[in-house]
């Protein structure tokens, strides 16, 4: 097996076509399939199925899919590394997170990591948890942060904690229930939230909650996978939503929202962490970025 037979294999997946793929080689398409052959001769199966609409990977295909661009990315990384070693590149440390976190603790810590970086860089990936948990896999990128479970993480993946965060409503300043104490989740219930897009863990525990209370879910207004969006709707708005705490006292883009008090609390405390590949090689600038993190995090005032 041979560096190049994989990254023919990934080329033909992407285009769905050998003569399109070969074209982007630049190689004649003759000599692709000999690759691919060759390829499946020595793994013992078929990756691929020529169909009349195109080229579809097997069962076998997309399992090995994965693994070719994990073995792509990691000997990319590697020479990164040693160009970086000799001075002749920069390292790039590529950091995927969700909208919200992308609002705090991540723009403290790229701050911090590149007034020390010494010629490397940060990428910073947006992206739902599914989408980055399969970036990760693949070795697009280097480190997950976010609030992702350790007890819910698939075996092939570790987790570093490094805030231990709330998740709380919110809603404007003027809003009624600002006033109020120990608010009962009937009271949240009848009104109308903004919410994040896809089956976030947050939002399931929500509509658990109220209906153990024999409540209806939450009336959705919006959904947006933008918490600057959100706390745009919230403004002057009768809307609720949810937040992470630390980010409440931390952006000035979100003064204006206030968390409620309620009678019981919804979500457990959340540990904000980075996860990575267990058996992926953990380039120097990548601790780094992580330590830089954790700086930060340890300067979050308790809430």
């Amino acid at each position: 097996m041979e560096l190049r037979q994989l990254r023919h294999f990934q080329e033909i997946v992407r285009c769905s076509s050998f003569g399109q793929a070969a074209e982007k080689l630049n190689i004649t398409q003759p000599a692709l399939s000999k690759s691919i052959r060759n390829l499946e001769r020595s793994l013992g199966c078929q990756l691929l199925e020529r169909h009349p609409s195109g080229v579809t990977p097997t069962e076998y295909g997309l399992v090995f899919l994965d693994y070719a661009a994990l073995v792509i990315s990691e000997l990319e990384r590697a020479v990164e590394e040693l160009n970086a070693l000799r001075g002749r590149g920069r390292g790039v440390v590529r950091v995927g997170a969700g909208s919200t976190m992308m609002r705090y603790l991540l723009p403290q810590a790229v701050r911090r990591f590149m007034a020390q970086a010494e010629g490397n860089s940060v990428s910073l990936r947006q992206g739902l948890t599914d989408e980055l948990m399969a970036s990760l896999r693949r070795g697009d990128i280097d480190i997950m942060v976010g609030s992702t479970s350790p007890d819910q993480l698939p075996d092939d993946m570790r987790h570093e904690a490094v805030l231990q965060d709330r998740i709380v409503v919110v809603a404007d300043a003027k809003h009624p229930l600002v006033a109020e104490r120990r608010i009962a989740l009937a009271a949240l219930a009848a009104c109308q939230w903004v919410l994040p897009e896809g089956n976030e863990p947050e939002g399931e525990r929500l509509v658990r909650s109220l209906r153990r209370e024999g409540l209806a879910p939450p009336r959705v207004a919006v959904r947006t996978g933008s918490s600057v969006v959100m706390a745009a709707l919230l403004k002057d708005s009768s809307y609720l939503s949810y937040l992470p705490a630390a980010l409440i006292s931390l952006d000035p883009d979100f003064a204006h929202l206030v968390p409620l008090d309620l009678a019981e609390p919804i979500w457990p405390p959340v540990l904000v962490g980075v996860t990575y590949r267990r058996r992926g090689v953990m380039l120097a600038p990548v601790r780094r970025f992580i330590n830089r993190l954790k700086d930060v995090a340890g300067e979050v005032p308790a809430n």
